[in-house]
């Protein structure tokens, strides 16, 4: 389908965060492709410095999603850095999976913290400045099949992103009248974090996949940039499912 100015982000700023490498990279070169100032974000100023050098116009801005405090600080140096803020995308997370008896009241917290509160406290910051721009906004919050059905070795990373997506729906309810949708999307993509980057592993899981393949992260790039885009100008509280038919498994 061409592109239509519907599909441009020309003058929308948008932080990813967690867009050093993978997903959020790739997410953050496609909304940068549209015309978006993109803010990558990472938890070194090295990292963030790398990749921005990389992706032209983009702003590099490091912090550590370790706490509910980073919220307000983070969208802060957004927007003394780039004037404004339209497009939040939560992609930054961790999985310190464990079976439930091995899970340390560390792990649980440290899993929640940047799966959950962290997540959380940039909506909750970026909010405020939505309401004061009083231009809208679009909220992306990357969850897990794992957080809708659960899933052996993954208590806490089930329930932050259970939790997450729960945000979504109240946030969506909260923040339609003001312009700003929020939804959820659910990948499944070949990266460093999850091992399909192997060639073995990720010929195993396509298998049981409907479409027999797994996704590069280009592609949930590409869902990312519609759901942000006036395509999706009425879609909210949604939970889209980029993951090859994964979740009907």
């Amino acid at each position: 389908m061409p592109e239509t100015a519907s599909d441009r982000l020309d003058s929308k700023v948008a932080l990813v965060t967690g867009s050093t490498r993978g997903i959020g990279r790739a997410i953050a070169e496609r909304l940068a492709a549209a015309g978006a100032t993109v803010v990558i974000h990472g938890r070194t100023e090295e990292g963030c410095a790398a990749t921005a050098a990389e992706i032209p116009g983009s702003i590099p801005i490091a912090a550590k999603m370790t706490s509910a405090t980073v919220g307000d600080r983070l969208v802060a140096d957004v927007v003394e850095a780039a004037g404004r803020i339209d497009i939040v995308v939560n992609n930054a997370g961790v999985a310190l999976d464990n079976f439930i008896t091995g899970v340390t009241d560390e792990r649980w917290n440290d899993t929640l913290a940047a799966n959950l509160t962290a997540p959380f406290a940039v909506i909750r910051a970026a909010t405020r400045v939505f309401k004061e721009q009083g231009t809208g906004g679009a909220v992306v919050n990357l969850t897990s099949t794992s957080g809708e059905r659960g899933n052996a070795g993954q208590a806490a990373y089930a329930a932050s992103k259970g939790g997450l997506h729960a945000i979504t729906q109240t946030a969506a309810r909260e923040l339609g009248r003001f312009g700003v949708r929020v939804n959820s999307l659910s990948p499944l993509a070949a990266t460093e974090m999850n091992g399909l980057v192997d060639p073995e592993r990720r010929a195993f899981v396509a298998k049981g996949l409907p479409l027999g393949e797994v996704a590069e992260p280009s592609q949930i790039a590409e869902a990312v940039a519609f759901l942000v885009s006036d395509r999706a100008a009425f879609i909210t509280g949604e939970l889209l499912h980029v993951d090859g038919g994964f979740h009907l498994s």
